[in-house]
């Protein structure tokens, strides 16, 4: 099953993938540890490659999404936040990755 988004207290493995809505992006958690935007070339990266030691990607409670190796972090997006209710990491249609708590956008991917 295809979804286009990563739920509080979700998270990615290697190989794993979130894909938009309209078909045309892709993120992958690549093996060689880079969290990844695809259209029809690579669009953005979490500049991570090389970090094969990286095992997961989560969505934190606290609103911050944290790629780890073990207990420690390799890469976030420092929206972390008290008081959490909702929050996601969603591929939009136009291949930017949004954090946001609740509808409020806290962090995004560039193109």
């Amino acid at each position: 099953m295809s979804r286009n988004f990563l739920s509080m207290n979700s998270e990615l493995r290697k190989g794993d993938f979130l894909i938009s809505n309209n078909g045309e992006y892709k993120a992958v958690f690549q093996e060689d540890g880079n969290f990844v935007v695809y259209g029809w070339k690579p669009i953005w990266d979490s500049d991570t490659a090389g970090k094969s030691n990286a095992k997961r990607l989560i969505m934190q409670e606290d609103c911050n999404c944290v790629m780890y190796s073990g207990n420690k972090a390799l890469w976030h997006t420092n929206t972390h936040r008290k008081n959490v209710k909702m929050c996601r990491l969603t591929l939009r249609n136009d291949g930017v990755l949004v954090v946001d708590n609740d509808g409020k956008e806290l962090w995004k991917s560039t193109k």
